[in-house]
């Protein structure tokens, strides 16, 4: 089953724009993978003129890279309330709001284009790296950060458990999120090279599954399928799910949650 038949694209939109009331009580992993980010981008020692960023953040991924030396760099975003958020420091940053696939930008344009924690929202990825393969100049770095398919492990099982001791079946209630080996293929369809691969895998904990919920909500991603049904989300079901979780996935420091964050950096062309 593709994405195109599971998200609903406005309500992830009206979601992630109301998230930015309570955003920074909840932005822990933005700020954590921003951080790799950097000390990425450093070990590399490379000038990148022209930046793009793709994000679904509220601009900690650009607070980092605004320390990268530039000249340009744009924050780009479908997500009005949270791209406001993003600070202007001591150099510009042009801050413009679209669709992740429908970028409005001239082929060969930036030296570095950073796409970060909302792949798993776009419906046509391949489409989408093919553009970002045409908006890199020749010698052009992609960085690609997405949830990996660890990602809330634990959740997704205790959803499923719930469900079925409830309802005696089980309801899709979370994107899957994306593989390493399909988007490494993708991307090399695309035209990348020296595609180069790694794992960010963290453990977070919670005293109950309802401050897991609140975290997913106070980031915006809780309201993005379209076959979602409000009415299974009950009380009884709530007590279960938790009943579950603790059952399955606790130790003495709470509830764990798995955060499997994938980094690809790949080139346009093989360098010399």
């Amino acid at each position: 089953m593709s994405n195109k038949s599971l998200i609903d694209i406005n309500s992830l939109i009206h979601s992630k724009n109301k998230s930015s009331k309570n955003w920074i009580n909840h932005n822990f992993l933005f700020k954590k993978v921003s951080g790799i980010l950097f000390d990425k981008l450093s070990e590399l020692g490379e000038h990148f003129e022209n930046i793009l960023i793709l994000s679904s953040d509220a601009g900690e991924c650009s607070e980092e890279l605004i320390q990268v030396s530039s000249r340009n760099l744009i924050f780009f975003s479908p997500f009005r309330s949270l791209l406001k958020m993003v600070k202007y420091q001591s150099k510009k940053i042009n801050k413009i709001e679209g669709s992740f696939e429908d970028l409005p930008f001239k082929s060969e344009k930036f030296d570095l284009i950073i796409s970060n924690l909302y792949l798993h929202n776009v419906i046509n990825k391949e489409l989408h790296f093919k553009k970002l393969f045409e908006l890199l100049n020749k010698s052009g770095l992609l960085i690609c950060n997405f949830y990996g398919e660890k990602t809330m492990y634990e959740l997704t099982n205790s959803l499923f458990s719930a469900d079925e001791k409830l309802y005696g079946g089980a309801f899709l209630r979370i994107v899957p999120n994306p593989t390493m080996v399909n988007i490494s293929d993708q991307l090399s369809s695309s035209g990348f090279k020296e595609l180069v691969s790694e794992n960010i895998n963290f453990k977070v904990y919670y005293n109950s599954v309802l401050q897991i919920l609140k975290d997913i909500k106070g980031i915006g991603e809780n309201n993005t399928l379209i076959s979602r049904k409000k009415s299974l989300m009950t009380k009884n079901f709530l007590n279960i799910l938790n009943q579950e979780y603790k059952r399955k996935f606790s130790d003495k420091n709470g509830l764990k949650l798995t955060c499997d964050i994938v980094s690809i950096s790949c080139w346009k062309n093989v360098s010399q």
